[in-house]
């Protein structure tokens, strides 16, 4: 048997751009749909076509945030999207995994037996626990607040921290996904200095779908002015929750004199990993090591009132000095934020300046 042949243009897969797992939404015995993210930050979906003795066909589909959010909301058909994307890329996997016959065709040179039905609707009956999640999980509008005098350097920075804090808060709220979970414990894991504490973030953005990611809906800088995100409320007001906790003096000096202690422990055991270094240490962890840097984390979730994310933070596959080192650079990212926090320069709520617009 076969594959049936699909028309179109035949394209080098060195030149497909790397795709992340993000979650499978359909699954009958191994995965029939499943949304991956590219390395431009777009969605794709992977989905089963047809099969032979030893190898499995595949269409890509890339779909834009409203499209994926109206089938995640069973608003438009799985036919739908393939009709809507601009092109299409059919390949062939075998038991390795290995890609392979990448033809890049439309929805109109498909064979009809590739074709979604009408009636492909993601229904709660065949949705995946992970697809579910994602339809649940919906976005709404928030404001981050410009004041005074900024810089255009300010403008940079201040988007950059609040990505990368949302990043960490989204892993935090999703540990139970598995793409999320293993996308932190596998950058956790390979921590070489400071290039893996901007991995740790960029890794979980990596996992964010579109519909998820904050999303820029208005830009308005006239003293005062904004910033309005679409984002998930949730990690809008983590992330306020902690930056505000931050701002008060004596959480703030808490945290600062617990962040030289664990440093100068750091040091006095020949522990490498902080962002300034650039060498990593290879060290046997003794128990009383191992102790004393569980003990750290546990001090740091309970600064942060985090508590009700330690047990699943502690379930990734990671030990307690890669726990740390990440929990301390998500810290000096928050810290970084403070500034602009007290002076007022910036200013975090979901209604902040709505009546100013």
């Amino acid at each position: 048997m076969s594959f049936l042949r699909v028309d179109g243009r035949r394209i080098d897969g060195r030149n497909i751009p790397k795709h992340t797992w993000n979650a499978d939404l359909i699954d009958f015995d191994g995965p029939l749909l499943s949304l991956f993210k590219s390395e431009e930050g777009d969605d794709v979906l992977y989905s089963w076509l047809d099969c032979t003795a030893s190898r499995n066909r595949w269409c890509m589909v890339p779909v834009v945030r409203a499209d994926l959010r109206g089938y995640l909301d069973g608003l438009l058909s799985l036919r739908e999207l393939f009709e809507r994307a601009d092109w299409l890329t059919v390949f062939d996997m075998g038991a390795s995994a290995r890609r392979s016959a990448f033809v890049k065709t439309t929805f109109q040179q498909l064979p009809e037996e590739y074709q979604p039905s009408e009636n492909s609707y993601l229904t709660f009956d065949i949705a995946t626990p992970a697809a579910r999640q994602l339809a649940v999980d919906v976005t709404d509008d928030y404001f981050i607040g410009l004041d005074r005098e900024l810089y255009i350097d300010d403008l940079s920075l201040v988007p950059k921290l609040y990505q990368q804090l949302y990043s960490f808060h989204y892993g935090l709220e999703h540990l139970g996904r598995e793409a999320v979970r293993g996308t932190l414990a596998r950058v956790m894991a390979k921590w070489t200095g400071g290039f893996s504490a901007v991995n740790i973030f960029s890794g979980l953005k990596s996992v964010i779908p579109s519909i998820h990611r904050p999303w820029v809906a208005e830009l308005r800088f006239n003293s005062p002015g904004h910033i309005r995100l679409n984002m998930l409320p949730r990690m809008a007001a983590q992330i306020e929750r902690a930056a505000v906790r931050i701002c008060d003096d004596d959480v703030f000096n808490d945290l600062e004199l617990f962040y030289r202690r664990v440093y100068r422990y750091f040091s006095e055991n020949n522990l490498g990993g902080f962002e300034d270094e650039r060498r990593q240490v290879d060290i046997f962890l003794t128990d009383g090591v191992v102790q004393q840097l569980v003990s750290f984390v546990d001090q740091f979730f309970s600064v942060m009132l985090w508590e009700q994310y330690r047990e699943e933070f502690n379930a990734i596959e990671a030990n307690a000095l890669q726990q740390i080192r990440v929990l301390l650079a998500y810290y000096r990212r928050l810290r970084k934020l403070r500034p602009y926090m007290v002076s007022g320069q910036v200013t975090l709520g979901r209604s902040r300046l709505a009546s100013s617009s």
